[in-house]
């Protein structure tokens, strides 16, 4: 029992302990990267732009976005990442792997952030808001898009005829006026058209409404 005193010394004198979170650390480094969190230190800058980070790893991801190196690739396809977990999430693509569910319906997602979205759709929260209107929307994307109808910004442009549109996938719709791609196709008389809207639209008509 004695000797068990002893080594239990040893153990809690190598420590390391917050004074600002109560949190305890066997590591020194382990500590003085979590005390960054408290103290916002941020010791590592990048060489190219200047941005600074906490950790030396967080560096080394950030520098791979100057230097295009991407040293993870997916062992199924070859496409090659520049961040594991990014690798990680492609690979689910491949496996179907689908680690995420909502409580609500059961329905599953391979990332936690398309579940966060998913779950706004039971919960009606919409975060995002217009500073110009104060319309809200559950999606940054979403919000995103509606704010280019204030600023007149339209950032995607046809590379065959220059026209440019406030969303990519009204650009996407608009190629297919160039390539003559149908995608979407009748399942009852197999006729063929360019936007899912208008195959919607022609189903009616085997259906009698209208």
């Amino acid at each position: 029992m004695e000797m068990f005193s002893v080594w239990e010394n040893v153990f809690l004198s190598e420590e390391f302990e917050t004074t600002l979170c109560g949190k305890r650390f066997t590591q020194k480094t382990d500590f003085k990267k979590h005390t960054r969190t408290h103290t916002s230190e941020k010791p590592f800058p990048c060489s190219d732009c200047g941005q600074r980070y906490t950790r030396k790893g967080h560096l080394k991801k950030h520098t791979r976005t100057h230097t295009g190196e991407k040293p993870f690739s997916c062992t199924v396809c070859g496409q090659r990442f520049s961040v594991n977990g990014s690798l990680k999430f492609h690979t689910r693509i491949h496996t179907g792997e689908k680690p995420f569910f909502c409580s609500d319906c059961g329905q599953r997602f391979s990332m936690k952030r398309h579940l966060t979205r998913h779950t706004r759709t039971h919960t009606g929260e919409k975060p995002f808001s217009c500073s110009y209107c104060d319309q809200r929307f559950s999606h940054q994307g979403h919000l995103t898009s509606h704010t280019r109808t204030h600023s007149g910004e339209k950032p995607f442009s046809c590379s065959v005829c220059g026209q440019r549109f406030t969303r990519k996938g009204h650009l996407k719709i608009h190629t297919r006026t160039h390539t003559g791609e149908k995608p979407f196709s009748c399942s009852i008389c197999g006729q063929r058209f360019s936007e899912k809207g208008s195959l919607i639209k022609h189903t009616r008509t085997h259906s009698g409404y209208r």
